[in-house]
């Protein structure tokens, strides 16, 4: 919804690209194929942001007299929606791509949660003592280096904003996703000995916490 009404995409965007990019570049290619046929038809202007944004700068104040542009643009957005689905699952079930709720290693079950989940979780959490988080905190992190396949495999640990960069000097030795994702990780990009955990924005104090048991 945030993004339909206000076009701010780049969350979906971003978890997009590192769940597959291979769909991620099937979405380019689709979206610059959309873009040019409707400029092609003649559907030009500011049409990048969300539903508030064309509805106040296009629609509202223009569609008496550009009725034909909007209709079209409708119609070339519902098409490439129907595209959009047809081509990705096909893509999706004929390469075995694992999407959320496929992965072939899953050991826990992917659900949405509702707000009401949301909310007690929130109150929950708040509830949970200083001392309480720090060892949340510390068992994540030593799970963190049990599924690296323990200190002696650690070469070198840093961050970046959103994610911890690994280097191991064992890639065979580290655990499955799955075995990540279960203390609480969002996935794990691998390229051999490196490795970026995705952690989020709670990211450097995991990395101290993972040196600090290194150290000791």
């Amino acid at each position: 919804m945030t993004a339909i009404v206000a076009g701010i995409t780049e969350p979906i965007e971003f978890t997009f690209l590192f769940i597959s990019p291979l769909l991620f570049c099937v979405h380019s290619l689709l979206a610059a194929t959309m873009a040019t046929l409707m400029y092609a038809s003649g559907v030009v202007g500011n049409m990048g942001g969300g539903l508030i944004e064309i509805m106040t700068l296009n629609w509202i104040p223009l569609f008496h007299q550009h009725s034909g542009t909007y209709i079209f643009q409708i119609l070339i957005g519902l098409s490439f929606t129907a595209i959009y689905f047809f081509v990705f699952r096909f893509l999706i079930v004929k390469l075995d791509i694992a999407t959320p709720g496929r992965e072939k290693d899953q050991q826990q079950e992917t659900k949405f949660y509702s707000k009401q989940d949301y909310k007690a979780k929130k109150h929950s959490a708040k509830e949970v003592s200083a001392s309480k988080e720090d060892s949340v905190d510390q068992e994540q992190a030593v799970l963190c280096i049990e599924a690296l396949g323990g200190k002696e495999n650690i070469a070198e640990v840093t961050n970046c904003a959103t994610r911890l960069r690994v280097s191991v000097y064992d890639e065979s030795k580290v655990e499955p996703d799955s075995v990540f994702k279960s203390f609480g990780a969002h996935g794990v990009v691998r390229n051999g000995k490196a490795l970026q955990i995705i952690i989020g924005l709670s990211v450097p104090q995991v990395r101290e916490r993972v040196e600090k048991l290194l150290k000791d």
